[in-house]
């Protein structure tokens, strides 16, 4: 028996990264028994994802693009140019998988988005009888289309990743439904060498993304209100501010917003930003468990925050964010959206709250992450059932 994570893509975000070396790390499998399918399996390779996993290349080949490229010329209907790039990316390998393998369907909250590979790969399984499984995800009732629940009723068993969308799966009649954290709280943190400003111990990591901005620019009304959460930092409190990227690909760099953010900032000689090309998943948790306070956009990178027990406001925008800080017991006002909050006081507001419950905060998940954590212990249990 193998099992596949065929839609892993790479670990150039450090959230795919985190979610397989905690997968490895819960079903303690020998490695040529893991399959990961990369787009940079020598990028992979440099973070030790090939320590626990088989890597298999799955990015396009030169002759493949060009196939790509002159089929969306030809053909502009949305549905099925995705559904061309599927077959040219996945099929080889889906072809390959026998009923004695296992399929997981990886990525969070790919659910959350448009119809996709999700739905492609498990409908093509179904139908060759392998077993499919649906691990460690989230989703809301705005996500649902059609396709999606109809491919839902076909995934072998389901793992939710918080309470929230586990009710949902629950209503819609689901069955082989399972709770458990995200396969990332399983990881420890990573010792490396930390930046200078860690030298005060007093530190505020941040991690944005162009998904809480509104884009990749400080000009739009969420961006407006994070420059605002920075100026009163900056004035108000002698914290350091460390922007933490935490994903990488190019269509969605958190680097580019970040840079935006310390260019503007500069003069003041309090805001920089952690070199996480150079760092893998568990060094970056490393860096955030030093933190005083951590505000995230991305999910992983605030998993690493609650894992460390340090008092955190996640920049959510969608039904994880809300789910894993409610089985946390976390109070619901450190979960903000920017995107849809018309009151730009309100990620201030949060941070006030995070400032004068500091000590609160931190009993919360030293009292509730144990527990939550040992919940994963019986994760391989249920996966043979």
């Amino acid at each position: 028996m193998k099992v596949h994570l065929l839609l892993h893509f790479d670990g150039g975000n450090r959230g795919c990264e985190g979610i397989a070396k905690g997968t490895a790390e819960l079903l303690h499998f020998p490695s040529k028994a893991m399959i990961a399918y990369s787009r940079d399996c020598k990028g992979d390779a440099i973070l030790g994802i090939n320590k626990c996993y088989t890597l298999r290349n799955v990015s396009l080949s030169f002759f493949q693009k060009v196939r790509r490229k002159i089929y969306s010329i030809f053909v502009k209907n949305r549905e099925k140019q995705k559904s061309f790039f599927y077959n040219l990316c996945y099929l080889p390998f889906l072809k390959q998988m026998n009923k004695e393998d296992v399929f997981l369907s990886t990525g969070g909250d790919m659910l959350c988005y448009d119809d996709n590979e999700v739905i492609f790969t498990n409908d093509y399984l179904h139908k060759k009888r392998i077993k499919t499984i649906l691990w460690g995800c989230s989703m809301g009732p705005k996500n649902l289309t059609q396709a999606k629940l109809d491919t839902l009723k076909k995934f072998s068993k389901i793992y939710a990743r918080e309470s929230l969308t586990y009710n949902f799966f629950q209503s819609l009649g689901l069955k082989n439904v399972f709770l458990y954290p995200d396969p990332a709280f399983s990881l420890n943190p990573e010792p490396c060498e930390l930046p200078s400003c860690f030298l005060d111990k007093n530190v505020i990591g941040v991690n944005v993304s162009k998904f809480v901005a509104g884009g990749n620019t400080i000009e739009t009304h969420s961006a407006k209100q994070l420059l605002c959460f920075f100026d009163h930092v900056l004035k108000k409190t002698n914290l350091h501010v460390l922007l933490v990227p935490h994903v990488l690909w190019d269509d969605q760099n958190d680097y580019v917003l970040s840079s935006l953010i310390e260019r503007k900032y500069a003069s003041t000689g309090r805001i920089s930003i952690l070199d996480s090309k150079k760092l893998n998943y568990c060094q970056i948790r490393y860096v955030i468990s030093k933190c005083r306070f951590f505000i995230g956009a991305r999910t992983h990178a605030v998993i690493s925050a609650y894992s460390e027990c340090v008092p955190t406001i996640a920049l959510g925008y969608s039904i994880k964010s809300h789910g894993i800080a409610k089985d946390l017991n976390l109070p619901p006002n450190l979960v903000i959206d920017l995107l849809s909050e018309n009151n730009s006081s309100s990620l201030l507001g949060a941070f006030d709250y995070l400032q004068s419950n500091e000590s609160e905060i931190k009993r919360i998940l030293q009292d509730n992450i144990p527990r939550y954590k040992r919940k994963l212990d019986l994760v391989k249990a249920t996966f043979f059932n």
